[in-house]
């Protein structure tokens, strides 16, 4: 039997694993491609949703931050000046105003004092010398007073927080702080006519102030390490509620000295750690005129944007479960056109051959693949008219419905 030369050559059927071969598996391109851009589009959606989140975040925390570091401050600054008004309220009974009034009677208004606010530890006044002549309790009774009298002469004075070794005997009675330190408070005492009579002065337990920013941030901001620090106005941390983590606080950032200063910033604060921070400048409050301390309220950014990696995990999630949803459906699909494609394919091989006889499979639709097996069609009926056909076989006969199918 001779060959055909003009018959198309046999190819040997594909391996199974090329369906798998982008260069030879239209199934493994479509997945490759459009997969591949399925993929990409579900690593982006995390990084941009967390990026666009962290943005608006870092807009809400930074003010919200600022907006409690103020609290803690005016909170403080109220505080004190009820102290020092309180001070003032006293100095100006007749008692104290008057020479020679004994110090049993003086004892009995101081007693009222300290027992009006349980903030007050210890009240004392002194003479226009400096000694001591009566307190509550009479603790120091007899002795010289300290700055607080030499500070308070012309106006009235409000010391850092500093330790008392023979105040906190006493006070660690109580058992109420452990390592207590104490603010000094005094105002001047005049007759009525504003000759200089003495100093009346109080230490307050520097607790109340732990106390004061508790009310604002409260001992539960430890599980989200959010922090208060308060500084002096030459940078001394007077307190810190340990919140945050640290051992020891961070120097006050550099944000300027001008009372009632606030804001927000991000900084490295302590090794590699950033932090978020709002701060607000003591500014006082009526005629207490603060003492320019700097409230600080810091939280580690890892804490701070929790949320937003939170989310970044939740979007990688769903979108690996859609990209991996999506590259079984572009598989399927792929797989439904390639299986129409090869029907044509070997339709077309068989006419190829020399079977003028074989049809094509017949199109059930109106879309560019259909149009393009109709075309197919009409081109083999063509050259199909164009030959003599052989003796027609009815066995080869073949109806619309035992075409190839799709």
């Amino acid at each position: 039997m001779e060959l055909d030369p003009t018959a198309a050559p046999e190819r040997e059927p594909d391996a199974w694993w090329q369906i798998f071969d982008p260069r030879r598996s239209l199934r493994a391109r479509a997945v490759l491609v459009l997969g591949g851009g399925a993929v990409a589009f579900a690593m982006l959606v995390p990084w941009a949703a967390g990026t666009l989140f962290r943005r608006q975040l870092e807009h809400t925390l930074g003010p919200s931050f600022e907006n409690l570091a103020y609290q803690v401050g005016d909170k403080l600054d109220r505080g004190l000046y009820e102290r020092q008004r309180a001070l003032e309220f006293t100095a100006s009974l007749a008692p104290f105003r008057t020479v020679g009034t004994p110090a049993a009677q003086l004892r009995l208004a101081l007693d009222g004092l300290l027992n009006s606010s349980p903030d007050f530890v210890w009240v004392g006044y002194a003479d226009a010398d400096g000694a001591i002549v009566s307190a509550a309790p009479r603790l120091l009774e007899g002795t010289e007073a300290g700055t607080w009298f030499r500070s308070a002469r012309r106006q009235s004075y409000l010391g850092s927080p500093h330790e008392f070794p023979e105040l906190a005997r006493e006070f660690l009675a109580t058992g109420d702080d452990p390592n207590p330190r104490f603010l000094d408070l005094a105002v001047p005492v005049t007759d009525p006519n504003g000759k200089f009579l003495g100093v009346l002065g109080a230490h307050v337990r520097w607790s109340w102030a732990r106390d004061t920013q508790s009310t604002v941030i409260s001992e539960t901001a430890r599980r989200d390490h959010l922090g208060v620090t308060i500084y002096a106005a030459d940078g001394e941390v007077l307190l810190d509620s340990h919140a945050t983590g640290w051992t020891e606080p961070p120097p006050a950032p550099p944000v300027g000295n001008r009372p009632g200063l606030r804001g927000s910033l991000t900084e490295d604060a302590k090794g590699d750690t950033t932090y978020l921070t709002g701060y607000a400048r003591s500014r006082g409050f009526r005629t207490y005129r603060g003492l320019g301390w700097l409230v600080t309220v810091r939280q580690p950014v890892a804490d701070a944007f929790a949320p937003v990696q939170e989310l970044r995990r939740q979007l990688a999630k769903l979108g690996a479960a859609l990209s991996g949803a999506a590259i079984v459906l572009i598989w399927l699909a792929a797989w439904y056109f390639t299986r129409r494609a090869n029907a044509i394919a070997k339709a077309a091989g068989c006419v190829a051959s020399g079977d003028v006889l074989a049809l094509l499979p017949l199109p059930q639709g109106r879309d560019e693949f259909q149009k393009m097996c109709a075309a197919l069609g009409v081109m083999v009926e063509k050259l199909r008219e164009r030959r003599d056909p052989p003796a027609e076989d009815p066995s080869r006969r073949t109806s619309g419905q035992n075409r190839h199918p799709w």
